[in-house]
């Protein structure tokens, strides 16, 4: 068994209670030297992003106050790791040069985050039509296995320039790029949605803003990567 992230063998021995168990078998799919180079947030920063430094005499950090002041609300969001030089290189094979079999490295992981949240609806963010038909998949719901989602999000243009290479300046300014299908089915429901990498929070707060105009009672996210 080879990591899918350096390709050197991986020492993995069943147990006879893994044998035996009749449960699957969690093999892993990377080594512990790359599993090592991701590091995971803690729980003790911003209420809102979970970034580790807030403002003073706030538990929001100073991007979520401003989101606060401009819709009056902010998200509950959970990234899961650091968007580290690991991760970064990570989301350069999978997301961008659409190597598929990555999504395996972090979708348990990301799925178990997700299930646990005990959402209504659980929404993963949608990609572009061009962007669909180069890359071949959406690489959100690529990290998610066995997740219940509801695909009622939609872009309203066929394709657009990536938020990875805007300023931040650049992607607070972006318009709705988002379309919500059959608003009358998030009333009065928990939602949750789900992204790949959580920069400034642009592209969740604009999706979120449809499902609270919608009348959802609560919404929440979760990144795999903040």
């Amino acid at each position: 068994m080879e990591c899918l992230l350096c390709n050197k063998r991986i020492s993995f021995q069943l147990t006879l209670q893994d044998i035996f168990s009749f449960r699957e078998i969690l093999t892993p799919v990377v080594c512990a030297k790359c599993k090592e180079s991701f590091v995971r947030w803690n729980d003790h920063g911003c209420a809102g992003c979970g970034k580790s430094n807030t403002g003073k005499n706030s538990s929001l950090c100073v991007d979520c106050q401003t989101w606060k002041k401009l819709y009056g609300w902010y998200l509950h969001h959970r990234g899961l790791y650091r968007y580290n030089e690991a991760m970064k290189e990570y989301m350069q094979r999978y997301k961008f040069n659409g190597d598929y079999r990555l999504r395996v490295v972090f979708q348990r992981e990301l799925s178990k985050a997700v299930n646990e949240q005990k959402a209504d609806l659980i929404v993963p963010i949608p990609v572009t039509s061009t962007t669909m038909q180069t890359r071949g998949f959406n690489q959100v719901i690529g990290l998610l296995r066995e997740v219940p989602y509801q695909s009622i999000l939609r872009t309203k243009i066929s394709s657009k320039v990536a938020q990875s290479s805007k300023t931040k300046e650049e992607r607070l300014a972006t318009k709705q790029p988002f379309i919500l299908d059959t608003p009358a089915k998030v009333i009065n429901k928990k939602i949750l949605l789900v992204d790949d990498v959580y920069t400034t929070g642009r592209t969740l707060y604009h999706a979120a803003n449809l499902f609270k105009q919608a009348g959802c009672k609560e919404i929440g996210s979760v990144s795999l990567a903040r």
